[in-house]
């Protein structure tokens, strides 16, 4: 139900709808199996892209690359943002990046080291390209280099 956008409640709603028995009570327990599965996939689809990606190029590690970012709303001070890496080549995810400026840290001045918060700034101002490459510095992935086109 997450994956739509609703929680627990819903869960149960529907379950009853559908005449199914109700969703387990550690609904955090079966997202975090989720989000294992999902980031694994993810990472092991990306590494693929860089693959197909050097072959195209010839065994050439020089990649490149189109990065696109993107916030969660428009016109809004949007908390949450998105930047992409795509090879030029295969047309192929290499890399995300999550951005987040929101801090559930309960201490705002000592930020816990699990803190989801990694962007400081205006968000419509924030230029995809480079948050991206402030952030990660000269990004290599699988002994690739990226060439911004």
């Amino acid at each position: 139900m997450r994956c739509i956008g609703k929680g627990a409640e819903s869960a149960v709603m529907f379950c009853g709808i559908m005449n199914l028995p109700p969703p387990p009570t550690k609904f955090t327990t079966f997202n975090n199996i989720l989000l294992q599965a999902a980031r694994e996939t993810c990472e092991e689809s990306m590494a693929e892209a860089v693959h197909e990606a050097v072959e195209e190029n010839e065994g050439g590690r020089d990649i490149a690359v189109a990065v696109d970012g993107s916030w969660q709303k428009r016109g809004f001070p949007s908390k949450n943002g998105v930047v992409t890496v795509t090879s030029v080549d295969t047309g192929k995810v290499i890399d995300v990046e999550i951005l987040s400026k929101h801090c559930i840290c309960p201490n705002k001045t000592k930020h816990l080291q699990n803190c989801k918060r990694n962007f400081v700034g205006y968000s419509g101002k924030m230029e995809a390209l480079t948050t991206y490459f402030d952030e990660k510095g000269k990004r290599e992935v699988s002994c690739v280099h990226f060439q911004i086109v």
